[in-house]
């Protein structure tokens, strides 16, 4: 049995997961889901709508496309969730809004047809721990 928490930015949109582990965790590279986020895609873990309890505000809803809801937090607009018609049973949460979104590791990338062509560099980038060491003089000056 495992439980896991999550909730938005703000903190007013909670959630708790229980029982089996995700068993889909996947980078969505669709356009849909980027200009839902403002990302370049979003990392999302799959469970049974049943594993779920909003504990505090329920999200907003938005109907992104026939058949698709999304959720977010109506005071921050954090991305939290994704439900479609032909999956009823499940919900999609980001694994971003989890408290300890290190406890999954995602193993696919889906919509890569749709992926931007740079995502494909990212991980040949030099890697900094905080801001960029000139960004972070440009901001001082």
């Amino acid at each position: 049995m495992t439980t896991m928490k999550g909730g938005c930015l703000c903190g007013r949109v909670r959630y708790r997961l229980s029982g089996e582990p995700p068993h889909t965790v996947t980078h969505c590279h669709c356009s849909s889901c980027r200009k839902a986020s403002g990302a370049v895609f979003v990392s999302w873990f799959t469970v049974a709508l049943e594993q779920l309890t909003w504990t505090d505000e329920a999200p907003a809803r938005y109907a992104s496309s026939p058949g698709v809801e999304r959720g977010f937090c109506p005071h921050c607009g954090t991305t939290l969730s994704y439900q479609h018609v032909q999956w009823p049973g499940e919900i999609d949460l980001t694994a971003a809004s989890l408290d300890e979104p290190g406890r999954l590791t995602p193993t696919t990338h889906c919509w890569w047809n749709e992926h931007i062509d740079w995502v494909e560099v990212l991980d040949t980038l030099p890697h900094y721990p905080g801001w960029l060491p000139d960004e972070a003089k440009r901001r001082q000056s």
